[in-house]
This record gives C-alpha cells, sequence and structure tokens, in this order.
C-alpha cells in the first residue's frame, strides 16, 4: 500500500509541476520557478547529507559564487559560451576550496567549517565592491535570448532540475556512490576497510557544488540582479530546513520541501504577517510527528540509494555524536577469546 502511495503522490507532484503553471497568473508561475531553484540548491545541501551525512551551513557560498561569476561576466558584455566557463571555473575553485578545508572532518566540525566559508564569501562579496558591486549588487544581468519567455525558462529550470535528479540517482547506485552511503553509516569501518575517506568527502562536496553552483546560474538568470544577500547565512540554512522537512536523502524530498518553504514565504506571508512562526511550527511539527520527512511518510524508502534518514539522525550527525551500534548476536567479544585460549592451555 505505501507502495501505490508513493507513485501516486509522485504522479500528482508531476501533475502540479508541469501543468498548474500553464493554467496560472504569471505571479504564481514566478513562484514555481523560485520553488524549482531552490529545490535545486537544496538538492546540492541533500547530497552531502542524505548520501555521506555531511551538513553543510554555507553553500549559499558556492551557489552565490557562480552567480557573480554570470553576472560580472554579462556585466562585461561576455557570450553565453564565456559566462558558462567562467561559472564552472569559480564552482570548482570554491567547491575545492571547500572540499579541502574540511575533507578532514566530520559532525559539528564540518557544519562550523562550512558556515564559515560560507560567511567569508558573504563578506568578499560585500566588500569587493569594484568586482561585485558591494551593497548596490550589480543589475543589467539578462539571461539568454531563447529564455526570456517566463514559460520557457521555467520549463528550462524544471528539465535541468529532473536531469540532476536522475543523474544523482544514477550515481547513487555507483561504486562511488556507495561510499558516499559507507561514510555516512560508519566512517570507522570504511577507513578500516581501506578506504580513503578524505577523498571521498571531497568528491562528495565537489559533486555537491557543481550542483550549487548550477542553482546559483539559474537564480541570477531569474532574478537578473545579483547582491551580497544571495551568499547570506540565512539561504544556506533555509536549504538544511528545506530537506529536513522535505526528507533528508529522499530524491523528491527538496521538491516538496522547496515547495511548502516557498509558498509559506512569498504567498502565505500575502495574509499572514508572522509567516516565520508558522514555518518554525511545520518545522518542529515535521521533526516530532515525521522525522524522516513528508516524502519519508510517503515512499518509507529505508535502505539503498535515495533512502530517507531522520531528522533527529542528522542532527545527531552534526552534532559529532554517533550512535554505539549493538553487535549482532553471533559477534565474537573478547571474553570468548579468552575462553578459547584457556581451552587449549588446558589441552596442552
Amino acid at each position: 500500500m505505501r507502495r501505490y502511495s508513493g507513485w501516486a503522490a509522485t504522479a500528482v507532484l508531476l501533475a502540479l509541476l508541469l501543468i498548474v503553471p500553464a493554467w496560472s497568473q504569471r505571479y504564481v508561475l514566478s513562484l514555481f520557478t523560485l520553488a524549482v531553484i531552490t529545490a535545486l540548491l537544496a538538492v546540492s545541501v541533500n547530497t552531502l547529507a542524505g548520501e555521506a551525512g555531511l551538513v553543510s551551513m554555507g553553500h549559499a557560498g558556492i551557489s552565490a559564487s557562480a552567480a557573480y561569476a554570470v553576472a560580472w561576466a554579462v556585466r562585461d558584455q561576455h557570450g553565453l559560451a564565456t559566462q558558462l566557463l567562467l561559472a564552472l571555473l569559480v564552482t570548482v575553485a570554491v567547491s575545492a576550496l571547500y572540499g579541502i578545508t574540511a575533507m578532514r572532518t566530520s559532525g559539528l566540525v564540518f557544519l562550523m567549517i562550512t558556515l564559515a566559508l560560507g560567511v567569508m564569501v558573504y563578506g568578499i562579496a560585500l566588500k569587493w565592491s569594484k568586482v561585485t558591486g558591494g551593497q548596490s549588487g550589480l543589475i543589467g544581468i539578462r539571461r539568454p535570448e531563447s529564455l526570456l519567455d517566463p514559460w520557457a525558462f521555467y520549463y528550462f529550470c524544471l528539465a535541468i532540475l529532473a536531469v540532476t535528479l536522475v543523474a544523482l540517482w544514477l550515481f547513487g547506485r555507483s561504486p562511488l556512490g556507495l561510499s558516499f552511503r559507507g561514510i555516512r553509516d560508519s566512517e570507522s569501518r570504511m577507513t578500516s576497510l581501506g578506504y580513503a575517506t578524505p577523498a571521498i568527502k571531497f568528491a562528495a562536496m565537489m559533486l555537491s557544488g557543481l550542483v550549487a553552483g548550477t542553482a546559483g546560474v539559474l537564480a541570477v538568470w531569474n532574478s537578473q540582479f545579483m547582491s551580497p544577500s544571495a551568499a547570506a547565512f540565512e539561504v544556506s540554512a533555509m536549504a538544511v530546513i528545506i530537506i529536513i522537512i522535505g526528507g533528508v536523502g529522499a530524491p523528491l524530498g527538496p521538491i516538496i520541501g522547496a515547495g511548502l518553504v516557498v509558498g509559506i514565504e512569498h504567498w502565505l506571508s500575502s495574509y499572514v504577517e508572522r509567516w516565520p512562526t508558522l514555518l518554525g511550527l511545520l518545522f518542529i511539527a515535521v521533526v516530532i510527528l515525521m522525522p524522516r520527512g513528508v516524502a519519508g511518510v510517503l515512499w518509507d524508502r529505508r535502505d539503498g540509494p535515495g533512502s530517507t534518514l531522520p531528522a533527529t539522525a542528522l542532527l545527531r550527525r552534526s552534532g559529532g555524536v554517533r550512535p554505539t551500534p549493538k553487535p549482532p548476536a553471533d559477534a565474537v567479544t573478547p571474553r570468548d577469546l579468552t575462553d578459547v585460549r584457556g581451552h587449549h592451555q588446558k589441552g596442552s
């Protein structure tokens, strides 16, 4: 029964994403576009948290770096190829900085390092006004001619999100993708088996950073304006809240979480003044009543790539506390080895 409910929920979600914007007003279309781009940024965070068990609080810095690269290239009247190439180079460089700095850490230390790196990117964007425009930002940004129509841009963003989700789903079944889950479940065991866990964490950060950079490019094309607020801590924190609400590790979790958060922030806020309170209550309710998120309730994926991770487990990992695993019933204990050694001594 749970399987059929999951397929039904998937069909309804696809129908909303494909059909509803075509029959809605321009404002609703803009909300759907923003939700899709926000979901893509949450997917990048979900790749680290859900697959590798690493919570990043600084991914807005990566997406903002790519967005600034595009904005600077557009301002200097460079072509589309130069814009994308520059965004790719900046994304790789910033992601590599994140990875090199944090690849030998985990838990709370990893979270704090990524937070510090995100704040550093925000400070550079705020102070390096010759390149970033400072608080005034960069204006006059235009997306490619083929994407000027809002409908075309929305479906382009939706296609990018779909391709990214399918690619990550396939990657999760590869040996490297399974090694991400190995680090999530037990990093010490992976180390004892001979895996270079820092290199695997670096690879996870690079993959996650590429997705975040893609989200940054789409975001600056959507707003056609760039300011340091895109690299603010609130953006990174909201991405973490989105994946917890949607379901950590669930492929469609970021879409569900982004839809709820964007709807509360930009639509419900028109009717309710204290919308952050409602968002906080929703977050608390999900953590208590639906530990695996909304997607975890619908799909109930517990094993294999794409399995949902309880929010409590994610928070415990980010705090650096690892639960002590219970040994299996037939496990060999030190006392058993002592008994065997004593038996041989008596026999001799």
